[in-house]
């Protein structure tokens, strides 16, 4: 019989709420010493080549290390030829520490025989960050000790139609069009981010709002975003700018959320993020 534990939180310090294992370093170093040989084990089962990288995510570990690569879309980009599958990835940053989701469309393929049926295509859905009520640990299962980390996740079939009207509902919002070159965009900010292989081409924009001197690039006019979260299975409110707790004093509220929070900026080049 497999022994069941409850993550400890007076162990890990506090209900996870970011992508990540947390900001705080002690908080981390306490966590690996009392996990040891599982923590490992658990690392290396989910880091195999095989794994679907939005599966890999679930991994916060490999999250960290992969992240750039994963929104780039380099495991995308290295399958796309002209007769591929389409593959279309789109990730909503929601002040990163606090609210991320990924939607990952996959076509059919005979490279992928576990995949979707002729003519449908999957999509996995998975939002990290906010609640989670994941905190049973299975022994049997070293992964699992990972679990309040991972996210909600949900996996359906789309239809073609549906597809299609997804595709339109991006080429209105200027999927197509050039990338914002020179932008850089802000974790703590809110933006869209899409990369693909459609019709055997890569497709990548980012759709941004207005932040520390950056134009506004479309965030608050988007279409495509209603198709995807009509078929959202995750059960997890989406985030908006309007969630984002008010302060008397802005700067003071940044700058003690930086000391927590886990933060970056991308830099948007024509065709992908700049290395």
């Amino acid at each position: 019989m497999r022994r069941i534990f409850r993550v400890s939180e007076r162990v890990l310090g506090r209900r996870p709420a970011r992508p990540g294992l947390g900001p705080r370093r002690a908080s981390r170093t306490l966590a690996i010493l009392l996990l040891g040989p599982l923590g490992l084990a658990a690392c290396t089962s989910t880091t195999d080549v095989s794994d679907p990288p939005v599966e890999a995510m679930a991994n916060p570990l490999l999250r960290k290390a992969a992240w750039f690569s994963f929104l780039n879309g380099d495991d995308i980009r290295a399958r796309c030829h002209a007769a591929a599958p389409d593959h279309l990835r789109l990730v909503h940053n929601a002040n990163y520490s606090r609210q991320v989701r990924i939607y990952d469309i996959m076509a059919a393929s005979p490279d992928r025989p576990d995949g979707p049926a002729p003519g449908t295509l999957s999509l996995t859905t998975r939002v990290i960050g906010g609640p989670t009520d994941r905190w049973l640990v299975d022994a049997g299962d070293p992964s699992s000790l990972f679990a309040p980390w991972a996210g909600q996740a949900s996996q359906t079939v789309l239809a073609q139609r549906v597809m299609s009207v997804l595709r339109i509902s991006l080429a209105r919002d200027g999927l197509s069009r050039p990338a914002p070159a020179g932008t850089e965009v802000f974790s703590q900010n809110y933006w869209w981010l899409a990369v693909g292989c459609l019709d055997g081409e890569m497709r990548f924009q980012v759709w941004a709002r207005p932040f520390r001197g950056y134009p506004d690039r479309g965030y608050d006019d988007l279409t495509f975003p209603a198709v995807l979260l009509a078929r959202d299975g995750s059960g997890v409110p989406f985030r908006t700018p309007a969630d984002e707790p008010a302060h008397a004093n802005p700067a003071v509220m940044d700058r003690d959320a930086a000391s927590r929070e886990v933060r970056f900026r991308l830099s948007v080049g024509p065709d992908g993020l700049n290395p």
